[in-house]
């Protein structure tokens, strides 16, 4: 029987279809597809798994460059109202849906790559923490900025103040300005630096820069690490491929970092959810320390909010 189950990074859909769409997977079985509202629950209660946290992301700026080429007419004024609403709605929808499934739990779509400016973006945090957010997620990569961005300091700064975490994907994903890359974990440091008591979960801790994230542990010790997109195997193919920690030394990393302060996460339905389950059951780790990491760091964090 597995230990509890707490993943702390999920991306919903509405449904199956619109999964199949946002991530496609080709010959895989719509009836394997759970990351959606219409399969969620009974996968929460056949799998076993305690709870979710759903990082709720839309790909803004994707989307806008998409929009001008099919209607170059259209303002860009036009064109981010519409797109906008549309992230206005889809955080709505998951909040609602963490009222009818409380083992969802919610972070909202809030970076300065969705809402463009700091008015906008501060106007939706406000909202959704109106409304139950229990965390926000981030994603420089695809929403194109730098995470020590200026214009987003008051988000930092009012997720510090509420005592609500914050979880930003890091790596290789999307490029940046020239050789930089937005995602890559030493362009936290100034966030860290700023704000020393802001809740901040780094994603994907194994995979590529993940010497930097070690470093980042042993300076910054307000900051936690998921395991999302899992450790490099050669039976499972990790986020970033061979750039990935090898699962040899998973246990011994864990460590380094601390064990109370890696949170486990699947990144699913883009990464299958059970293989890093197992992968960590085969890690090297006590009982008391899978214990933490599979459920009860993630719980503790999320207990007070």
């Amino acid at each position: 029987m597995l230990p509890p189950i707490f993943d702390v990074h999920v991306h919903l859909t509405r449904s199956v279809a619109q999964e199949r769409v946002v991530f496609p997977r080709p010959d895989y079985p719509d009836d394997w597809r759970w990351a959606n509202e219409e399969r969620v629950s009974a996968h929460l209660t056949d799998e076993p798994i305690e709870a979710i946290v759903a990082v709720n992301y839309i790909v803004l700026p994707d989307m806008f460059d998409q929009r001008r080429r099919r209607d170059p007419q259209a303002s860009e004024q036009e064109i981010w109202d519409d797109l906008r609403s549309r992230a206005r709605d889809f955080n709505s929808w998951i909040l609602e849906l963490h009222g009818r499934e409380p083992r969802v739990v919610p972070f909202v779509c809030c970076d300065i790559g969705t809402w463009r400016d700091t008015d906008s973006l501060m106007e939706e945090l406000e909202r959704c923490i109106g409304l139950g957010a229990k965390g926000v997620k981030m994603h420089p990569g695809l929403g194109r900025y730098f995470p020590a961005d200026p214009r987003m300091f008051p988000l930092y700064a009012r997720l510090e103040e509420a005592g609500l975490p914050i979880l930003s994907d890091t790596g290789s994903l999307r490029g940046g300005p020239g050789d930089e890359v937005y995602g890559m974990p030493d362009q936290f440091i100034p966030v860290f630096e700023r704000f020393p008591r802001l809740s901040f979960i780094m994603a994907h801790m194994p995979s590529a820069y993940w010497d930097q994230r070690l470093r980042i542990a042993r300076e910054h010790p307000q900051v936690l690490f998921d395991t999302a997109g899992g450790f490099s195997e050669q039976q499972f193919r990790a986020r970033d491929g061979y750039r990935a920690c090898a699962l040899e030394d998973a246990a011994r990393i864990i460590r380094q970092i601390g064990v109370e302060r890696v949170l486990f996460g699947s990144d699913a339905p883009g990464h299958d959810q059970r293989p890093q389950i197992h992968q960590l059951l085969r890690a090297g780790l006590t009982d008391a320390e899978l214990e933490q990491v599979l459920a009860a760091n993630t719980r503790a964090l999320l207990s007070p909010v």
